[in-house]
């Protein structure tokens, strides 16, 4: 679970149109988000069996990359969020149309809002919102301000749901 490829599809005809692989890099890419002309990603990792030894869910790191896949910045989660999500991760991701970027973990039904610090590398949390989804996948209806989609594991539904944002 450690190696990673981004997999790009032609919405319209679904024909595979590129790949991108990073072996094995920071951890398990869990999610990607494109956002303000640039590429974001989560490279995960778990306390327990499936990640490194000795590295735990606190080496879990957020990615901006250009269009050539090249890192730009990084940062990591705070520890609120490490110890709501332990001894998983940041399992879903997608910006939000306010400006933040709003994250679940693997199991617990919360959305994580989060904003990017005015210095350093730790993510600043905002808020933490009651959500119908366990963790897993997310992504913002870019059409519809403040719908997401999400997972239903155990009831193995996609679903959605509106939650309260203010647009800059």
């Amino acid at each position: 679970p450690m190696t990673s490829a981004v997999e790009i599809w032609d919405t319209n005809t679904l024909k595979h149109v590129d790949t991108h692989s990073f072996g094995i890099y920071m951890g398990s890419c869990t999610w990607i988000d494109r956002y303000n002309g640039y590429w974001w990603a989560v490279f995960a990792h778990y306390s327990k069996k499936g990640g490194y030894p000795d590295k735990g869910n606190e080496w879990t790191s957020l990615v901006k990359f250009n269009d050539q896949w090249q890192p730009l910045e990084s940062w990591v989660f705070p520890p609120e969020f490490l110890e709501r999500s332990a001894p998983y991760s940041c399992s879903g991701g997608s910006w939000g149309p306010d400006g933040l970027l709003y994250c679940t973990g693997h199991d617990r039904p919360e959305l994580y809002a989060m904003q990017l610090p005015e210095s350093g590398s730790v993510l600043k949390l905002i808020k933490t919102i009651p959500v119908e989804n366990q963790g897993q996948g997310i992504a913002f209806d870019r059409s519809s301000p403040g719908i997401i989609f999400g997972i239903k594991r155990k009831t193995k539904e996609a679903i959605s749901y509106k939650i309260p944002i203010s647009i800059k």
